[in-house]
Order: structure tokens, then sequence, then C-alpha cells
């Protein structure tokens, strides 16, 4: 049994459809080694592993954590691991009128893998595309948010980051940041690095600019401001999601953070 998750065959819209979306979790995606072409949309978010991409253009590179694939339909192409390698995957084939004005509009440009930084919640990803949308205007407000992250992914800066991170550091920063719903312990986090927590801490305060905790808080914060904006998610639920204590802790971190309550934030 294949460790995917998927949803697919949503109803068909005056936006658009969302054919398929879901995750490969810690699998060897199911793709063809020669390039194919599809008459959707693809989305591909790559969180942990590595794999490689190829085009009819001529690009072939690898692919790495991080990595946001998008193609254009009709488009030669094909990605995944090497035979018998596995990764984590998050994906989405969709197609309509609303991908296709964000295309002419220069807003879907650049087929092909990049590295957005800062890169969009890949946990507000996940939570807009597990649940299938119970109605047709349900399926819209789900393409509109999944069209508002796209938009967020090509405004982000696609040049690398120019801070060298060392591996162990590069590492950790990766699971503070996708890894947001689950209570990682920090002490077990340098211990994986190979690290006294002291020592952690101090250079990944040095190399990330900030210490590891407040670094993962602000991460946790940036994902919540992408739910409230893009889901209808309660703010206990996207607390509980992200691992605060109740709505009241996350509307008093966040606050501090945006200078607004998420309520107003949301109304905003």
């Amino acid at each position: 049994m294949r460790s995917v998750v998927a949803v697919s065959d949503g109803p068909v819209t005056r936006l658009g459809r969302l054919v398929l979306a879901g995750e490969v979790l810690d699998d060897e995606p199911i793709m063809p080694r020669s390039l194919r072409t599809m008459d959707a949309w693809v989305l591909s978010v790559v969180v942990d592993g590595e794999g490689h991409y190829r085009d009819g253009d001529g690009r072939d590179e690898a692919l790495g954590p991080g990595a946001h694939t998008l193609v254009a339909p009709g488009f030669p192409h094909t990605y995944g691991t090497t035979p018998g390698r596995r990764w984590t995957e998050l994906f989405a084939v969709f197609s309509g009128p609303l991908f296709d004005s964000l295309a002419d509009l220069g807003l879907l440009s650049g087929t092909g893998p990049r590295y957005p930084r800062p890169a969009p919640p890949v946990e507000a990803l996940r939570l807009l595309l597990r649940k299938p949308p119970q109605s047709e205007r349900a399926a819209e407000h789900q393409l509109l948010a999944l069209a508002d992250w796209l938009v967020d992914v090509q405004d982000a800066d696609a040049a690398p980051d120019e801070r060298e991170l060392t591996p162990e550091i590069a590492l950790a920063a990766a699971r503070l940041t996708d890894d947001q719903t689950a209570a990682l312990d920090l002490d077990e986090l340098a211990g994986e690095a190979g690290l006294s927590y002291d020592t952690f801490r101090r250079r990944f305060t040095a190399q990330v600019g900030q210490p590891p905790s407040t670094y993962r808080t602000s991460r946790r914060l940036q994902t919540a401001a992408t739910l409230l904006r893009l889901t209808d998610m309660t703010h206990r639920e996207i607390a509980r999601t992200l691992g605060f204590a109740d709505e009241f802790h996350l509307s008093r971190r966040f606050r501090a953070m945006y200078g607004v309550a998420p309520r107003d934030y949301r109304r905003g």
C-alpha cells in the first residue's frame, strides 16, 4: 500500500477545478521516466528527500527540500525520485480560467523548479488541500485560496539565501519550519545535530539571526496569518493545529508580532 493521501475529482466551478491533490509521504512518486504533458497546471512542493526534474526546454536539475515546481498545461516534463528512493511531496493538479488569467497577468510564470525565499508555509498548503470541498461554493473558495498561495510563491524572492548555513543548522531550520504541528523538542533537535543545546543555540542564532525558539514561533505565526487569510478555520482550530495552548495564547503572540489581533487581521 502506497503512502499517498490524495483528494481527486473536485467539482467543476466557474473558476476552474482541482483535478487531483494530495501528499506523498516518504514514498516513491508515481511518475513516468519519459517526458509527459498534462492538460492542467501541476504543482509539486518537495518537503523532504531528493529527486530530479527534466523538461522539454532541456532543463535538467536536482530537486531538494524546498523545491517548488510549477508546470504549465501542455508543457513536456517529468520529475520524481530515482528508482527505489523516497521523498515527501505535496502536489496539486488544477485548471480553469482563474489560473489562466493569473498566467496572462504574469503571476504564474517560470515553469520549472524554484526555491522561494522566504518559503510560503507548507502547512498552510497541506491544510488547504487536505479536505475535499462539500459544495461548489466551497470548491471556489479552495481555488481562490490556492491561487493566493501561488501568488505568494511568485512574489517571493527566488534567489538562494546568501547566508551560509552549515548542514546541521540548515537541517534544523528546515525542521523548525516544516514540522509546525509537532511538539519538537529543541534539546533533541540539538542532539540530532550532534551538538549540546547551548552550542546549537549559539550557532543557530549566529547563522539564522534568531534563536531557534524565536525562529520557530515566528514561522508558526506566519502560518497562522496565512490560515487566517486563506481558510475559514476558527481561531481555536488554528491554535490547536500549530501547537499554541489555546486561541488566547495565539492571539497574544500574534498581536505581539503583527500589531493587530487575529480577528482584525482576518477582517482586514
